[in-house]
């Protein structure tokens, strides 16, 4: 049934083509942003199936916007997780990193946008099924980046990617592997026989529906680690996850 749908589907694109002026139109529908250079959106869609050799060539398909827009994600994804993981070893990092940004996560984000609706393909690229392929809509997720990094700068590009993929990051990222620093940071003291940790409210401010929290952990009579949040639950994974860090840091150092 799925080989029926998507041969219909290619011989449907094969009669009514997307021709480059409409789809600016097109992708504005799914993603509000308007292209000023729309002939670098046309680039970003383009196949090199679809490419006229009497008056293109080969870099006037997707794939330089697909290689610029690789770097671009690669940058705004790195910058995300330091910031927001502040604590957190780079190897720890890449490993999110990772997660996020590989092909089955950024087709799966192409695909929902239906990108593949929009691909300008030629013939052999409707026969070959391409506007279904994950390797292509990936492509394409990462071209358009490209293209919205030329035309719209830095924040152009970071909207679209926090947007589309960072905004999702508690769901993409395993859970036990960004909150269960508590559990680790336990492990750790058992294994190497120090006392077990101990977690105490410093602050506690705010309003019922807003309440704001700062939580120490200690072992034995050392501070080594704070952490906020606005519940006792983020707040304690942070201050562990830094108490963490910090013991990792001085076992190195010895």
């Amino acid at each position: 049934m799925v080989d029926i749908l998507n041969k219909f589907r290619s011989f449907y694109y094969s009669l009514f083509p997307n021709k480059p002026q409409q789809l600016a139109k097109k992708i504005y529908n799914v993603y509000p942003y308007a292209f000023d250079d729309q002939d670098i959106l046309t680039q970003a869609f383009t196949h090199t199936s679809a490419i006229d050799y009497q008056t293109q060539n080969k870099v006037d398909s997707y794939e330089r916007l697909e290689f610029l827009g690789d770097a671009v994600i690669e940058m705004i994804v790195t910058r995300f997780l330091f910031e927001q993981f502040s604590t957190a070893p780079e190897g720890e990092l890449t490993q999110m990193r990772a997660k996020l940004v590989n092909r089955t996560t950024l087709a799966s984000i192409a695909r929902g946008l239906r990108f593949g609706q929009f691909l300008l393909l030629g013939k052999s690229g409707e026969n070959d099924n391409l506007r279904n392929s994950s390797s292509i809509l990936c492509d394409i997720y990462e071209s358009f980046v490209g293209a919205l990094y030329l035309d719209g700068g830095f924040k152009a590009a970071y909207n679209f990617v926090y947007d589309t993929l960072l905004s999702k990051h508690k769901r993409l990222l395993p859970a036990a592997e960004i909150q269960n620093y508590k559990g680790k940071l336990l492990e750790y003291c058992q294994q190497n026989n120090l006392e077990s940790p101990h977690f105490t409210t410093t602050r506690e401010e705010g309003p019922a529906h807003g309440k704001y929290f700062e939580i120490s952990v200690m072992i034995g009579k050392t501070c080594m680690g704070n952490g906020t949040g606005t519940t006792k639950k983020a707040a304690s994974q942070r201050a562990a996850r830094q108490a963490l860090a910090k013991l990792l840091e001085e076992e190195q150092k010895t």
